[in-house]
């Protein structure tokens, strides 16, 4: 399973609300976001060997029209490739036999595709009058400018800054993105998904490293905030893992990176003697790809 898999799916189910005001705010507004429901996902197609899972599929009642609801259907994908919008088409077809509603399809590119959410039209064998063809939404991030998501109100759009380009280098983008997150009001939960998405997708050189260090510098109350809480996020982590257990804490921080952890991974980390081992592995879990890389799995 790709690193981004887990931590998006996540990300995106607890910030829903916002990911939909970002994508498709007019279709937002007609919608009760206080009663989203996640479905189960799971299915086989005809077209397609074995079981696929949809990202996420989420049913959302419509305000003032009682009793009929739309849903959501996600897909987030590491890299823009083609025929996305025949594969789309096979899943609407699928979600469409299983579940009433009208259906809106939006996939998610965290690297390639057009910048921004655009409109989309999955090729056709036929094309003309009375031949509507399969229409849904792609939101590509890498050629977005951080700048404009980090202005929006919704917490969602810091993180997502994260992956999208910066005239300032990447030193400031992780600093404005972890500041936006330090002064938000937000439970530790939520800081923490958001901060584990920037932490991810913005790695820094050493070099970029140390200028980050400089914007950190307690000059005034906004750098403070940052450099007391997300710019010391690892120690923290270590802080906590004394009071809740080193192999807890890690055992955590894993499975929110990385999804359900194999039973032979949970058991070589319960094995673990070492507290500087521990200590090593809490380190490298927010920037890790893959338990592999984590010398885990």
């Amino acid at each position: 399973m790709a690193p981004h898999d887990p931590l998006f799916k996540r990300l995106l189910q607890r910030f829903f609300v916002d990911f939909l005001r970002i994508v498709a705010p007019d279709v937002a507004k007609r919608l009760d976001l206080a009663a989203p429901v996640f479905l189960d996902k799971e299915f086989s197609l005809p077209n397609l060997p074995g079981s696929r899972v949809v990202d996420l599929l989420v049913r959302i009642p419509l305000l003032m029209d009682g009793g009929k609801s739309l849903l959501v259907h996600v897909e987030i994908e590491a890299r823009a490739r083609r025929g996305m919008g025949e594969r789309l088409r096979e899943y609407h077809r699928w979600i469409q036999s299983r579940h009433s509603g009208q259906i809106l399809s939006i996939v998610v590119y965290l690297r390639g595709g057009r910048g921004g959410v655009r409109e989309e039209v999955a090729k056709e064998d036929l094309a003309g009058p009375g031949l509507p063809g399969f229409r849904y939404l792609s939101f590509g991030l890498e050629r977005c400018f951080a700048a404009d998501y980090l202005s929006r109100p919704e917490p969602l759009a810091w993180a997502l800054a994260a992956l999208m380009k910066s005239v300032h280098g990447r030193a400031r983008l992780k600093f404005d993105c972890l500041l936006k997150v330090a002064e938000a009001p937000l439970d530790d939960e939520g800081r923490l998904e958001l901060a584990t998405c920037i932490e991810t997708y913005v790695q820094l050189s050493p070099g970029e490293a140390e200028e980050l260090a400089a914007f950190g510098v307690p000059e005034d109350r906004r750098t403070q905030i940052v450099s007391t809480s997300l710019f010391t996020w690892t120690d923290r982590l270590i802080v906590e893992s004394e009071k809740q257990g080193f192999r807890k804490a890690l055992l955590q921080l894993l499975e929110q990176r990385f999804g359900p952890i194999p039973d032979d991974v949970r058991q070589r980390v319960e094995k673990i003697r070492s507290e500087d081992r521990l200590t090593r592995l809490l380190e490298k879990v927010l920037t890790a790809r893959s338990l592999k890389e984590m010398r885990l799995g």
